[in-house]
């Protein structure tokens, strides 16, 4: 066998996005040595192309009716420690926004941050403390004893050669389970595999398949998951195209499957949306608003520093299809050519103008809220769109210190997981993504360091120098 390198740590973090990078930062202020490994060749993950929004639901109360179906201990933890944790990221010194954006996705309150820098500054914290941070460095498996707990990680290098990292604690953070195609089929179905990736390619499942080969339990959820509606097709869909193509106004349009019909109350919000398309024909609809929803929510800023778009535009210049007329009769006439019946897209649109204008009501078999304008201020649009997936909702089940539990809710000694990885805190319904990873990864650092502590306290060996062994 290949020699393989070993080298000691108190803790080992699995992913290098906001939920590991907490993590790391949590276990080195508690003392703990730390390796903060990425497979990619940069740091970041799919923290690194978002917009930098650090939001969550404002109470407990208000998770509760966004996300019914979530783990409300989980749900609690993120709400109980947001402010503190908000502080933290004032305490870096990089630029947290003063002024709150309230109503994210229709019900949360978030501050805009420089998220890059933040990133930064946790890897420099994490090297002032003693420990490491590499990119290419994959995890290939959670080393355990003979009675189930953690004692290490074996990892590869980007260069082929395999590292031993001998700790008491290891945090697997990579990110969701979004890039592996075989997992979203088995959790979503065949139309899964219409789904467009709207992340960095290397959340595949890793830490998902790490828990499970140690004995972890799996979570609800699996199903749900975070993403926009994209138009369709797209001529490119690169990192930079992620959240210019983002028809994130969809809620003050009217969506319909690609047989004309409606099939959701369009106010829940687009990332709500973007998950029922995936369940019609094709995983294909379209988008139906006035001119009045195209020049004011239609390019406004969604969140800050996001700036000012026309979303429409973006996505026809990509390649979307698209039609546009004075009236919605013949708006109705020129999607035919798409595949669309017109008898029932007419009816469609009659009946949701009819419960719109009445203040609320049904049509098509589906909710029309109080809060639905209808359309009626041409030119009327029609703009053909698909779903996208970010990251995963289900995942590694955990206690409300990130702990990973198994199936019958037992902590797997010394694993803990954080961010996407963990699963059930959002379950259709969003509570937000960077500020939940941020506080879970926060607490899943605290947990590993303590295991570590608890492992020097009760005279485990000391952490051996980098060396060569034989292989494992």
């Amino acid at each position: 066998m290949s020699a393989v390198r070993t080298e000691g740590f108190d803790v080992v973090v699995v992913g290098s996005g906001i939920a590991g990078s907490s993590a790391a930062v949590a276990a080195t202020r508690r003392g703990a040595r730390v390796a903060l490994l990425e497979k990619q060749d940069t740091f970041g993950g799919s923290t690194a192309l978002s917009a930098g929004m650090f939001w969550t639901a404002p109470d407990l109360d208000a998770y509760r009716r966004r996300v019914p179906l979530g783990d409300e201990s989980l749900g609690r933890a993120v709400v109980e420690d947001y402010a503190e944790c908000l502080e933290e990221l004032h305490a870096t010194g990089e630029r947290v926004s003063d002024t709150p954006k309230t109503d994210i996705m229709t019900f949360g309150i978030g501050y805009s941050t420089d998220i890059l820098a933040i990133l930064a500054w946790c890897r420099a914290q994490v090297e002032a403390g003693g420990g490491v941070c590499r990119t290419g460095t994959a995890a290939l498996r959670v080393l355990l004893d003979d009675d189930g707990a953690v004692t290490g990680l074996l990892a590869r290098t980007a260069q082929g050669g395999r590292v031993r990292y001998e700790a008491p604690a290891v945090v697997l953070a990579g990110g969701g389970f979004q890039g592996a195609r075989d997992e979203l089929t088995r959790a979503m179905g065949p139309n899964a595999d219409r789904l467009l990736l709207r992340s960095n390619p290397g959340s595949v499942g890793d830490g998902l398949r790490l828990a499970r080969q140690a004995g972890a339990g799996g979570t609800t959820a699996m199903s749900t998951f975070y993403g926009h509606l994209i138009g369709s097709p797209v001529n490119r869909f690169e990192p930079q195209d992620f959240l210019p193509n983002s028809q994130y106004y969809s809620d003050h349009a009217v969506l319909v499957n690609m047989e004309g019909r409606r099939f959701v109350d369009e106010t829940l919000g687009d990332e709500i949306l973007n998950q029922a398309l995936l369940h019609q024909p094709q995983a294909g609809g379209v988008l139906v608003f006035d001119d009045h929803v195209r020049t004011t929510v239609g390019t406004d800023e969604p969140f800050p520093g996001l700036g000012a778009v026309d979303r429409y535009q973006v996505a026809v210049d990509n390649g979307a299809l698209h039609a546009r007329a004075d009236t919605l009769e013949d708006l109705v006439a020129r999607t035919a050519a798409w595949g669309i019946d017109p008898a029932v897209l007419g009816r469609t649109l009659q009946d949701y103008v009819a419960a719109a204008s009445a203040g609320g009501g049904f049509a098509g078999g589906h909710p029309v809220s109080s809060r639905a304008r209808a359309p009626r201020t041409g030119p009327f649009h029609a703009l053909k769109v698909q779903p996208s997936i970010t990251f995963t909702f289900g995942g590694v089940r955990v206690d409300d210190q990130a702990r990973v539990l198994d199936p019958d809710g037992r902590p797997v000694p010394g694993l803990h997981a954080a961010g996407a990885d963990i699963g059930g805190l959002s379950n259709l319904g969003y509570a937000g993504g960077l500020a939940p990873a941020y506080i879970t990864g926060r607490r899943a650092g605290r947990s590993a360091a303590r295991v570590a502590g608890a492992a020097r306290a009760t005279g485990a060996e000391p952490r051996p120098p980098a060396g060569v062994t034989a292989g494992v």
